[in-house]
Order: C-alpha cells, then sequence, then structure tokens
C-alpha cells in the first residue's frame, strides 16, 4: 500500500486537477497558457510541498519559537547544464526572532532538512521513480533502487 497518494487528472490540453482522498484539489497548468490560470506549475508544486514540509515540521521542532509570523519563500535556480532538472532549491525562513532563540530556531531548521521533512530528504537524496503503462508493466524506471543507499 502506498504512504501517500495523489491523482492527476487531465480536464483539456496542458490543464490538470490533482486530488487526494481528502477532498484537497489543486490546479496545474503551464504558466505561459493563460487559460490556465490561477494554476500550478509541477515545479512550483514541489518547490511549494518543500515549504510546506518545512513549516508544518517547525511547528514541532522549533515552537517555541516559531509564530504566526514566519514566512518560508522556496526558489529554483536552474542553469543549462542542469538539462531540464532544478538546479539548486534555495529555502529562506523568514521572521524576527525573539531575543535569545536564534540557536533553537538554527537547531529546527537543521532537524527540517536533517531528519524529519521527508520531502526535503527525498530532493536531497533522490528517489526512485517508476512509471506504469496502463497494463501494469514497466514503462520506465530510474533512480536508487528500493531500499538502497
Amino acid at each position: 500500500m502506498a504512504d501517500y497518494r495523489v491523482e492527476a487528472v487531465r480536464e483539456s490540453s496542458r490543464r490538470w486537477t490533482v486530488r487526494n482522498a481528502r477532498g484537497a484539489e489543486v490546479r496545474v497548468g503551464a504558466a505561459d497558457d493563460e487559460g490556465a490560470q490561477p494554476s500550478f506549475t509541477p515545479v512550483e508544486l514541489l518547490l511549494a510541498a518543500l515549504g510546506g514540509c518545512g513549516g508544518l515540521v517547525m511547528d514541532r521542532v522549533a515552537r517555541t519559537v516559531v509564530d504566526d509570523g514566519l514566512r518560508i519563500t522556496v526558489e529554483s535556480v536552474s542553469g543549462p547544464e542542469d538539462d531540464g532538472r532544478v538546479g539548486t532549491v534555495r529555502i529562506a525562513y523568514e521572521m524576527e526572532l525573539p531575543e535569545g532563540a536564534r540557536e533553537a530556531f538554527e537547531r529546527g531548521v537543521r532537524l527540517t532538512h536533517e531528519k524529519y521533512c521527508t520531502v526535503s530528504r527525498t530532493v536531497e537524496h533522490g528517489a526512485r521513480v517508476e512509471a506504469l503503462l496502463p497494463d501494469g508493466t514497466a514503462g520506465f524506471a530510474a533512480g536508487p533502487e528500493p531500499g538502497g543507499a
């Protein structure tokens, strides 16, 4: 059984809706398709997952210093050498820290990315991608083998 599951449904050319079992949905489209707006691009959703995961973890591991003023900005920086992949992801944690809170906040950020944010750890270390065809056979597979380093 899958740990997480979403379903992407084609609404029209270059316009998709992604849903989870709890009833949430998000529109996915191309940034240059005005008719698909408002929507997220797939890369924006990846960045959103990093920011959202980081925020949820910070709520737990740094709860004594995190307040509603925390803003997490995530951006990707890619160049031609990245060959169609995201090159570098920058995650900026922005808030006014209370006096004496820097050490706890830094520890929270470190724990978020070293230990608790599944999304960040997956991006940092890579994941196996397996694409199944309608008959259930593999159409593509790449990345680390399951259980491998």
